[in-house]
């Protein structure tokens, strides 16, 4: 059976309980693992990351062009709005791929924001 890619936008999330670059690598890295485990990716078109105010020692971008050396994808990094009741130490990412499947991936802390 052949399957069927479609341009799709696959959503994650992630935590991180201390601003530094050792763990927001780690988080990244787990979130990427997850999201590529849980789809059928073809190809990558871009990928836009966005963080809370409260996360300034590393950009989540840096993270996958450096340890993956993923230097061809389009990457972008934002920071979050704030909002009233929103959660601190979150990393979001929206990965614009060509995917026969859109699992969303959300970990950690990160969790709550799909209940």
């Amino acid at each position: 059976m052949e399957k069927d890619y479609k341009i799709h936008g696959i959503r994650g999330a992630t935590s991180i309980e201390e601003d530094n670059a050792a763990h927001i690598s780690e988080r990244v890295l787990e979130l990427w693992k997850e999201i590529i485990l849980n789809n059928d990716i073809l190809r990558v078109i871009s990928v836009i990351f966005s963080v809370t105010s409260d996360i300034k020692s590393l950009n989540p971008a840096t993270v996958l062009r450096k340890k993956l050396n993923l230097n061809t994808i389009p990457f972008m990094c934002l920071t979050e709005p704030e909002f009233e009741n929103s959660f601190s130490k979150i990393i979001r990412v929206l990965i614009i791929c060509e995917s026969s499947t859109q699992n969303f991936v959300y970990l950690h802390k990160a969790s709550q924001l799909r209940q």
